[in-house]
């Protein structure tokens, strides 16, 4: 039945007058680096994984298509000049030496303007499945095949791989264009503006691990450093002569600017959206990439992201450098030309060999939803009384793949972190007004590698040009 409906429906473009443009013949406007046992690889064209030979899905080869690992992504930005997308899709049986027979199966997944079409999980050994989708009026498409069992032989093919279109040479045209686009956001290097001459606040431009235009910020009785050339962050706060307690590490390499070449384990902080259905680290022009900074007012500084090509939208981070310490206002802003839901996920990390405790109010007496915690491994202990929640870190590093995580909805959303050194830093969040659509506004993870102190905001309707906020004061002791 499905293949007839297949059938049906590619005869039905055929009579529409609709010509066929071969993905093999086309730029994909972006791609994901992904594992193969051979390293990290971007997909292959008209070849299988290791690129040695045909795609060969449930015993019949294809001289057409792309092949890759899970986390599979690859993207096209059409702008409307494509009717319908159609393919084969499979797990490629190409055999490595350091595989090992095991149950095998891939979901495949085609997001319309970030919008599921189609989501179909298929076995190794299954033939091609023939699918389909409506493109019409879609200005962006994304190929993906997420994780399933048996990692190792997740070889994502999609054979036969074409856009239906009445204007080939328009297609062909907007995907040279948004590949060539970019690239330039890729290559893009932001103005450097003088420091500001504030009375209240003294900024210089600093050199910092490896980066030559990171920003230290010294006023009331506080320090921070911005590092805007590396994805709009904060990685350092204190007081004068302080501890900083973020995480400061960074990948100071070109990599970091490709898909899936970075792993995310930077430090300081930055903010991720809601939804966000996508392999991390996501997409590097808003995590990893530099940011354009400003200086709009006295003890004022903006940070902003060049437009996501993989998202089309802008992060900008907001910070005030007040008396009593650190207002940071986290922006997003929608660039697509179209309605969508979307939210922040603010996130700050910090060392977890340096931190005792996280301290926070108690729960609310009666919260959209009850508190959360998980642990694996011998992470931290928990203790709740009327006045406060106490996350006491253990003494000694837990295990390799141990973690802890907690989410609540306390009486004010703030976190108070304790270091063993006895300094303190403290994050209080903006109180939300409703439910956080399953989310909380504390949200905190915490393993050997990294401590992650969160919020969230609702995840609502935005319209084109439409702009998000979520708010957070830091202070320290």
């Amino acid at each position: 039945m499905r293949t007839a409906l297949c059938l049906l429906f590619v005869l039905l473009l055929r009579l529409c007058g609709a010509a066929e443009v071969g993905l093999d013949s086309v730029p994909w406007t972006d791609a994901a680096y992904s594992w193969t046992p051979d390293g990290l690889r971007l997909p292959q064209i008209n070849r299988n994984l290791s690129g040695k030979g045909a795609i060969r899905i449930g015993g019949r080869s294809f001289a057409r298509g792309i092949c890759g690992h899970t986390g599979f992504s690859v993207v096209y930005r059409l702008d409307q000049t494509a009717e319908a997308f159609s393919a084969r899709i499979g797990i490629d049986e190409e055999r490595h030496p350091k595989d090992r027979p095991e149950k095998t199966d891939v979901r495949f997944l085609l997001l319309a303007d970030h919008r599921i079409v189609l989501d179909r999980t298929v076995s190794l050994g299954a033939d091609a499945e023939p699918v389909k989708v409506d493109l019409r009026g879609v200005h962006q498409l994304e190929l993906r095949g997420e994780y399933g069992h048996g990692f190792r032989l997740q070889r994502v093919a999609w054979a036969e791989p074409v856009f239906h279109t009445a204007s080939p040479e328009k297609l062909r045209a907007a995907l040279e264009r948004n590949r060539l686009e970019h690239e330039r956001k890729l290559a893009f290097v932001p103005p450097v503006p003088p420091a500001p001459e504030w009375r209240s606040c003294r900024i210089r431009k600093v050199r910092w691990k490896g980066f030559e235009n990171a920003w230290r910020v010294e006023w009331s009785c506080y320090e921070a450093l911005l590092l805007p050339e590396y994805g709009g962050r904060v990685m350092e706060f204190r007081k004068k002569g302080g501890e900083n307690l973020l995480k400061t590490t960074v990948f100071p390499g070109s990599d970091r600017l490709l898909r899936g070449k970075t792993p995310d384990r930077s430090g300081g902080h930055f903010m991720r959206f809601h939804p966000s259905p996508a392999f991390y680290p996501n997409d590097p022009l808003l995590k990893h990439a530099p940011y354009t900074i400003t200086f709009p007012a006295e003890g004022e500084a903006v940070m902003t992201s060049q437009e996501s090509t993989l998202f089309r939208i802008v992060y900008e981070y907001r910070l005030k450098f007040e008396a009593d310490g650190l207002s940071l206002e986290n922006r997003l802003i929608n660039k697509a030309p179209y309605r969508r839901s979307l939210g922040i996920w603010s996130i700050t990390r910090l060392e977890t060999s340096s931190l005792a405790r996280l301290v926070l109010p108690p729960e609310r007496k009666s919260p959209p939803a009850k508190f959360q915690f998980e642990q694996r491994g011998n992470v931290l202990h928990l203790t709740r009384t009327p006045e406060r929640i106490v996350l006491e870190l253990a003494a000694a590093p837990a295990e390799r793949f141990a973690f802890a995580q907690f989410r609540c909805w306390s009486e004010s959303p703030e976190i108070r972190t304790e270091s063993r050194r006895g300094s303190v830093m403290r994050i209080r969040y903006q109180t939300p007004a409703e439910e956080l659509n399953g989310e909380y506004p504390v949200h905190i993870f915490i393993n050997n590698a990294l401590t992650e102190e969160e919020s969230h905001s609702p995840t609502l309707p935005e319209h084109p040009g439409g702009v998000l906020s979520l708010r957070e004061h830091w202070s320290a002791e």
